[in-house]
C-alpha cells in the first residue's frame, strides 16, 4: 500500500509540471507523505528500464538492417535468418559486455576521484572548504552566503563530500545499489527479446504450408509490420519516462529506425547490383 502510495504521489507530481498545474502541486507535496528511500529506489529501477529501452531499440534496428541489406540485394531469405541470428547473439552479446564494462569504468574512475577529494578534506579541511566556497561564488552566492553554507556542511564529512564531488567534478553521489553486472543482463535480454522480432515472420512462415516462394515474398513485410509496431511502443514507453508527448515519442523513433533500414537497404541494392553480375543466381 505504500509503494503504491508513493507510486501514486510521483506519477501527480510528474503530471503537475507536465500540465503546469500549481495548485496540484502543492496539494501533492502537502498531502502525500515523503518516502525518499522508496523514490530513491525507483530512480534506481529506472536505470534498468534505460537498458530495456536502449537495448531493445538498438537490438530490433541492427537485426532489422541486416534484413533490410539483404532483401535490397535480393538474397535468398534464408540469408536473413542465419545472418540475422549470428547479428543477434553476437550483437547482444557484445552489447551486454560493454554496458557492463562501461558501468564498471565509471563507478572505479567515480570511486578513484572520490578516495582522492576525500583524503585532501582529511588533509586539507580549509583549503577544500574555501575551493567550495569559490566554486559557490561562481553560481552567485554571495560570499557571506556562501561561506555559512560550505562552513555547515562541513560538519557532516559525508555530505560535504557529495556536494564536493557534484560541484568540482560533476558527479552525483554513488548509488550504493547500483549493479553493473544486472545492468549489461538486463541489456542483454532485451536486445535478445527485441532483436528477435524481426526475425519472426522469416521463422513462422517457413511453418506455412503454402508455396514457400510466395511465402519468402511475405516474409519481409510482415517484418516491416512488427517491427515498425515494435518500434512505436517502444518510443511510447521511452516517452513515458522521458516526460514526452506518447505519440510524437513514437513516432520519433519509427523515423530514426525508418532510416537507418533505408540507409541498409539502399547500400545492399547498390553492393550487390556492383559485385554481382546478371547471370548470378543470388536467390538459390
Amino acid at each position: 500500500m505504500e509503494e503504491e502510495n508513493t507510486t501514486n504521489r510521483l506519477q501527480k507530481v510528474k503530471e503537475s509540471y507536465q500540465t503546469k498545474d500549481v495548485e496540484l502541486s502543492k496539494l501533492t507535496h502537502d498531502n502525500c507523505p515523503c518516502d525518499f528511500a522508496e523514490e530513491k529506489h525507483k530512480i534506481s529501477q529506472g536505470q534498468f528500464i534505460k537498458s530495456i529501452i536502449y537495448g531493445g531499440l538498438d537490438g530490433i534496428i541492427s537485426t532489422f538492417v541486416v534484413i533490410c541489406s539483404i532483401e535490397g540485394g535480393n538474397f535468398n531469405p534464408i540469408y536473413a535468418i542465419v545472418l540475422g541470428f549470428s547479428n543477434l547473439v553476437g550483437d547482444a552479446i557484445s552489447m551486454g559486455m560493454g554496458d557492463y564494462l562501461s558501468a564498471v569504468a565509471d563507478r572505479e574512475h567515480q570511486m578513484t576521484e572520490y578516495k582522492r577529494e576525500k583524503w585532501e578534506f582529511e588533509v586539507n579541511p580549509e583549503g577544500e572548504i574555501t575551493e567550495m566556497i569559490e566554486l559557490l561564488e561562481e553560481q552567485g552566492v554571495s560570499t557571506e552566503d556562501a561561506t555559512a553554507i560550505m562552513r555547515t556542511t562541513a560538519k557532516y564529512p559525508d555530505l560535504f563530500m557529495d556536494q564536493m564531488m557534484f560541484y568540482e567534478l560533476g558527479f552525483m553521489p554513488l548509488d550504493e545499489d547500483e549493479k553493473p553486472s544486472k545492468q549489461g543482463v538486463v541489456t542483454f535480454f532485451s536486445f535478445c527479446a527485441f532483436g528477435l522480432i524481426p526475425l519472426l515472420s522469416y521463422v513462422l512462415c517457413g511453418f506455412i504450408p503454402w508455396d514457400q516462394y510466395k511465402v519468402a515474398n511475405l516474409s519481409f513485410p510482415i517484418s516491416c509490420i512488427f517491427t515498425a509496431i515494435t518500434l512505436f511502443l517502444l518510443g511510447v514507453v521511452k516517452g513515458r519516462f522521458a516526460s514526452e508527448k506518447l505519440v510524437i515519442s513514437g513516432l520519433k523513433v519509427i523515423v530514426m529506425g525508418a532510416v537507418a533500414c533505408a540507409a541498409s537497404y539502399l547500400i545492399g541494392f547498390a553492393v550487390s547490383k556492383l559485385l554481382l553480375n546478371e547471370d548470378d543466381n543470388i536467390c538459390d
